[in-house]
């Protein structure tokens, strides 16, 4: 897949309510798993953590492929009036 495709991909999951509203779901339920955790259930909330981490860690791949896109078209517009 080309980077102009991804870069649809991505922005278009980006910009899509169902996605945005499944994300916050994911994330609010990890954050009162880790924020009601007791002191002896360490292991919860590092798997709470591990979730926050790796939800993050998706947005900032997908938000990674528009912004390559967005670098790419400006290069190419500045190269236009060279």
């Amino acid at each position: 897949m080309d980077i102009e495709e991804r870069a649809k991909r991505s922005k278009s999951l980006l910009e899509n309510e169902w996605f945005i509203e499944t994300i916050k779901n994911l994330r609010d339920t990890q954050l009162s798993i880790f924020a009601n955790s007791s002191a002896s259930e360490v292991e919860q909330r590092e798997d709470a953590h591990a979730i926050l981490r790796a939800l993050k860690s998706i947005e900032y791949s997908l938000q990674a492929d528009v912004d390559a896109m967005t670098l790419i078209e400006r290069k190419g517009k500045h190269r236009g009036n060279d």
